[in-house]
Parts: C-alpha cells; structure tokens; sequence
C-alpha cells in the first residue's frame, strides 16, 4: 500500500471513529440515564451496542493489519489491542457456555454479564477517545489559549456543571431532588469534600452512585491531570506548550517527566484504590448484602477515602454500631486517607529507587520530610488532644474505641470527611483542634485540601524568622525565596476573607448557631466533610454559599499560587520612607 493509499485510508478510519463515538455517546446517555420503553431499550442494547462494538473491532483490526509493524502498534495502543483480543475470547465464552449447567467454571448468566460489562467499557473508551480527538483537533490546541489559573479553575467548573446535570437524570435518583441539591452533590464530590444535603444511599441508585464515584475520581487527580494522561496515553502526546501548561499545574518545570510523572500518579493512585477496594471488600463481608452490592460499596469507600472525598453510600455511613466497631477497614480507610494527602510527589519521592544513590541524609527531599513530620505531628498530636478533651464524654466508652474515635477523627479532619462518631454531640475544646487541623489540610500536589502543611510551615518558619529579625528565611540549612513567603501570606490572608465573608453572610441567611455555621464553613473551605449536622438543612442560599466555599476552597488557593508567579516587578525608582503606628 503507497503512503497516499495509508493516508486515505487512515482519515476514513478517523471519520467512522467519531461517528461510532457519536453513536455510542447517544446510546450510552439513554440507556443508563433514561427509563425507556422496553423494546428500544432491547433494541439499543441488543443491536446499536452490538454494531458500534463490531465496527470498533473491526477498525482495529483494520489498523492492526495495515500497520507494518504490528509489535510496535500493540506496545502503543495496549488498551485497543487488549480489547480486540477480548472480544474474541467473549464470542468463544458466549458459544462454549450458551447452555447452564452446573459442572462448567462459568455460566451463561455470567458469561452475560461479562459480554455487558465489555460492552460498556468499550464504549466508554470509544467516547472518550472521540472526545479527546475532537479537542485535539481545534485549532486553539488542546487547553486552548488560556493561562493555567483559568484552565484549572474552568475544569473543575465545566465536570461539577456536568455532574450535576448527570445526577438529574430520571435514573441517577430513587427520589427527584433539587438542582441545588444536584449542583451540591455535584460540587462536593468533584471538589472531594463529602458534605451531603441528601442520604446517598436513600436517594441515588447504582447510576448515579456511579457518577459520584466518577466525579470523585476526577476530582481527586485533577481534570487537568486526568485529561493530560489519556491524551498522552490514547493519543501518543500533547504539544509542547500544553506540557508547559501540565507542568506548570502540577509545579513541576521538568517537562521531559511529564508523561512519567503522570504515569507515576494513575499508577499510584489505582494501586492504592485496588488494594483498598479488596481488602474492604473481605472486611466488610456482610451476608445481608449482594455480592455486587459488596463490591460496589468497597469501590465506593476506596476512592473516596483515598481522593480524600469523605462521602458514604451506606445508610448511616460509617457512624452504624457494625462499622464504627470494626476496626480493621477502618485503618485501610485511614490509610487510604493518609495516602491520599500526602501528595503524589511525596510518594514518588519515597518510592524512587534512585534515592538510593544519594547520601544518608539527602535520601528524601525537603518537602518530602516537611510532609511527613508534619502529618506525624498532626495526625498524632491531634489524635492525643482530641481524646483529651474529649474524655470526659468518652469515659464509658472501652479504651480501645476511645483511642480508635480520636485516631480516626484526627486523620480524617485532614479534609476527609468519614466519621464513626456524631460530630454533633462532640464538645467544643475538641472540636477547635478539629477545626485547626482542617484548616491546614493536607500535602500539595494531592487529593486534600486545606491550605496545606507545607504552607503552614513556611507560614510559621517565616514568622519566627521576622521576630527575630532575619533578612532571610532559612530552614533546614535551605534559604526559602522571599516570592514563597508571599505566596504563602497570600493564601493565609486570603483564606481568612473567604472564610470570614462566608460565615457572615452564612449568618444573614441561616438561624443555626454560630459555631455550627464557622465549623460548617471551614470545612467546607478545607473540602473535609465532617458536619454538625445541619448541612440537609441549610437554606438555598446557604446551600450555594457552602458551593462556593467548597468550589474556592479546592481550586481558589492553587489558582492564587499559579497567578502569584516568579516574576519580580523591578523599579528604577523608590519613593521616600514614611512611618506607621504600628
């Protein structure tokens, strides 16, 4: 075949692949998100789904076959070869097993249930892979022509509009709920907060739990970061001043790690989610429940620990005496959490084999050890105040669960929102410490919030360093540039107003009292989750108060820090001293 003839060949591909992605968009948005007649929704699953996959398999296969070199085409298209070779083993399943019977390993009914399964993710594949092609092809490039403060912010945006609008559809919800209420959940999850106006399990079914899981997801990576990694991994590459803009986000200027660094985070992220989801599963192995109901609540539970989310798809969360009690998932929790706020960067840092070759006390960086001895600091500290202050009401209670409830509550205080105990009823000194350790969050670069450790840190460091009168801010033999301190003071100031502005105006619409609303407020701006119980409660206006909260409270620090760039505005000029009463 000449070059022309590959060409041509190679846009006809092209074409049919966007009008199969349109397809399976159309089929996959009625089926999963309408109540339709049963004889189209026999018609869409049974014909439409079958057309669209076999001429997906059949493009492949086309590709595969044109392609000189066939090893090669496996290595970069893995996910596409993998599908291929799984739609045959599925029609030999399907024919070997047509007829139940008790001796055979798999059954027809799961056979069909597999043959289900394979449909949806290869459609899901086909869209997003339709979707990417589509961006990739307007002009303006792949993030389009806007500085990375604004593409940040406008991702989060553009998935918490779409989540909301998803979670209205007739088969996300047992029960209509509000768009408010929809925007709300939409905008906890993606910003993982875990601050809930509705009862999750009581309200939303399988699909729409489904979209909260999806939500969480993508909230926890970033859109952005998300985006980026399936561009490169589908599309063979971004372009060179989009890699600027991933970088830029992620803080990290070595643009040739890009597509590692971004391999590193999925692989470190679906690592601890898989390994949480089935130890939660073997945990919680409750008889009363399905087994897929089993596995969907411990997927659930996973993401949502690990992306810091905080929310629950069981009745009572995890406050139900069966839960609170059982001490083993909950440290998998805990752990999931902990991971989670550390920050992708710090994980990588601990893990990179090439730190072996460093001297003794360069093994970690700065902020890698400025991390942990904080979350060591705070997390202990924070568990040792907590059951302190909360003794009194916690006497009755075995020692146990006492040092279990104050753990727990300290871990998850760094922005995720669990709790096995009613906040509610908790005293107020403890209380205090919860909601300092919610303010500060968790690591940069990961799924907490807050105005991260390393921010309170700096913030503290420089502190100390102006009391005493020092030129420069130093830490641990490092001299901290000046533009990191006004960044840091930045977020400090800023944090405060938002929080400060919110609370008043939280105070014109709500009759709760006051505390309950700073709690609520802070937890919001921390994207933790935990409550005093009054967030079902809140008015309208209340309900979109906390939304902005949440929304600035997970994009609105990192967009301060992107704006406040490394750029110095130099003066030829200098006005005179003056004096203020301080």
């Amino acid at each position: 075949m000449s070059l022309f003839q590959y060409i041509k060949v190679e846009k006809f591909i092209h074409s049919v692949t966007n009008v199969t992605g349109l397809l399976a968009l159309i089929s996959f948005f009625a089926q999963y998100g309408f109540y339709l007649e049963p004889s189209l929704d026999k018609f869409l699953m049974v014909y439409v789904d079958q057309v669209i996959v076999t001429i997906f398999i059949l493009l492949v296969s086309l590709k595969f076959f044109l392609n000189p070199e066939k090893i090669k085409y496996i290595i970069e298209n893995p996910i596409e070869f993998a599908l291929g070779s799984l739609f045959v083993l599925i029609v030999l399943l399907y024919q070997l097993f047509k007829i139940s019977s008790s001796h055979y390993l798999i059954s027809f009914k799961l056979t069909t249930t597999l043959i289900k399964v394979y449909f949806i993710f290869t459609q899901f594949y086909i869209i997003f892979n339709t979707v990417v092609t589509f961006i990739r092809s307007r002009e303006k490039g792949f993030f389009y022509s806007i500085n990375p403060a604004r593409l940040f912010a406008l991702s989060f945006l553009f998935v918490i509009l779409m989540g909301a609008f998803f979670l209205k559809l007739p088969k996300a919800t047992i029960v209509h709920i509000s768009w408010i209420d929809a925007l709300f959940m939409s905008t906890s999850a993606v910003c993982v907060t875990g601050l809930a106006t509705v009862n999750i399990a009581e309200i939303f079914t399988i699909q729409g739990q489904s979209v909260i899981i999806f939500l969480m997801q993508v909230g926890g990576l970033g859109m952005v970061t998300l985006t980026a990694f399936m561009a490169l991994f589908i599309q063979k590459g971004i372009r060179l001043k989009d890699q600027f803009i991933v970088g830029e986000i992620l803080d990290d200027e070595n643009i040739s790690s890009l597509y590692t660094i971004l391999k590193s985070i999925i692989k470190i992220t679906f690592f601890f989610e898989i390994i949480g989801g089935v130890l939660l599963y073997f945990f919680w192995n409750n008889p009363a429940l399905s087994e897929f109901n089993q596995i969907f609540n411990a997927v659930f539970h996973s993401v949502s620990a690990y992306c810091n989310a905080g929310l629950s798809n069981l009745p009572q969360g995890l406050q139900a005496t069966e839960y609170a009690t059982c001490y083993p998932p909950l440290i998998v929790i805990m752990v999931l959490i902990v991971a989670g706020g550390l920050g992708f960067y710090t994980i990588i840092d601990i893990i990179n084999p090439k730190k072996k070759k460093f001297p003794k006390g360069q093994r970690l960086k700065l902020q890698t050890r400025i991390v942990i001895f904080s979350y060591i600091a705070l997390i202990f500290g924070g568990a040792f105040l907590i059951w302190l202050l909360q003794r009194p009401q916690w006497k009755d209670l075995p020692w146990d669960q006492q040092l279990m409830n104050s753990l727990f509550t300290s871990v998850v205080s760094r922005t995720a929102g669990f709790s096995i105990v009613e906040i509610g009823t908790m005293l107020i000194p403890p209380l205090m410490i919860v909601i300092f350790m919610m303010y500060i969050g968790g690591a940069p670069n990961s799924t907490a919030g807050g105005i991260k450790v390393t921010t309170a840190v700096a913030l503290f460091v420089a502190l100390w360093g102006f009391i005493r009168g020092k030129e420069r801010i130093e830490l641990a033999r490092r001299t901290i540039p000046m533009i990191l301190i006004r960044k840091a003071f930045i977020v400090l100031v800023s944090s405060v107003l938002l929080i400060f502005g919110a609370l008043f105006l939280l105070n014109i619409t709500e009759k709760h009292s006051y505390f309950d609303l700073f709690f609520e407020t802070v937890s919001a701006f921390g994207t933790v989750g935990l409550s005093r119980g009054i967030t079902p409660f809140l008015t309208e206006w209340g309900k979109l108060i906390i939304i902005f909260v949440m929304f600035l409270g997970r994009i609105g620090m990192i967009t301060l820090a992107l704006v406040v760039t490394d750029r110095i505005t130099k003066h030829t000029y200098r006005f005179p001293d003056t004096t203020l009463m301080i």
